[in-house]
């Protein structure tokens, strides 16, 4: 009888063991899928779109981690996103850090290509099955509309123009800085910009942040008024 006990009680702690071991397996697996996440809609989000100039401006609000990014003039509605004619991202896209800020010469386009666009999205996967991450439209009413489409796309509505930027915070929280460059109030439409990167928290911690920011060095006249 004491042996039967001896014997259950070793059984018992090889079992518990075993669960302890596969409880850390599953805790570090989740770990690693989590450093290898791909980029997800929302994040990023265009701060300029540059008419006089052939040119724009959008901010990664995570860390890419080898993911090829697209460009394309389409504009998803009605969770229907079709994509026709689009641009790969560079090469060194694929490793650019949170807060970095793309322009049109980081992707593989030529002087024709995105010329007077009415709407840009930035999508990943393939252009058979899209991602939109985030999108800005250039001829519809403008309004506060963040995230209001399919899987939390990142858009901004400004209405007819040709040339506007995000004069708003460059510093904060991901939500809190993708709420602010959503508002057309926090955008000016003429002036000379001078861009650098943006300061974005990892997660709720505040005190860690990219060692970046995003300069905003301008003389505009607010036209919106």
């Amino acid at each position: 009888q004491h042996g039967s006990r001896v014997e259950r009680n070793t059984n018992e702690r090889s079992s518990n063991s075993f669960l302890r071991a596969m409880l850390k397996s599953v805790a570090l697996l989740s770990c690693l899928v989590r450093l290898t996440t791909a980029l997800a809609p929302g994040d990023c989000a265009f701060v300029g779109i540059y008419g006089d100039q052939d040119d724009f401006a959008l901010v990664l609000m995570e860390d890419n981690e080898g993911e090829t990014l697209y460009l394309t003039e389409e504009f998803p509605r009605d969770n229907h996103f079709q994509v026709s004619k689009f641009a790969a991202a560079k090469s060194d896209v694929s490793s650019a850090k949170r807060g970095s800020v793309l322009r049109k010469a980081d992707f593989d386009t030529d002087s024709s290509s995105f010329v007077a666009p009415t709407a840009l999205t930035v999508f990943s996967g393939s252009a058979e099955s899209p991602t939109a991450l985030c999108s800005i439209n250039l001829e519809a009413q403008p309004g506060t509309v963040a995230r209001k489409l399919s899987e939390e796309v990142s858009v901004v509505m400004l209405g007819l123009t040709e040339t506007a930027q995000y004069a708003g915070s460059t510093s904060g929280s991901k939500d809190q800085l993708l709420e602010d460059i959503s508002n057309p109030g926090n955008w000016l439409r003429e002036g000379h910009r001078k861009l650098a990167e943006f300061s974005i928290a990892k997660g709720d911690n505040m005190t860690e942040t990219e060692s970046t920011t995003m300069k905003l060095n301008m003389t505009m006249t607010d036209t919106t008024t």
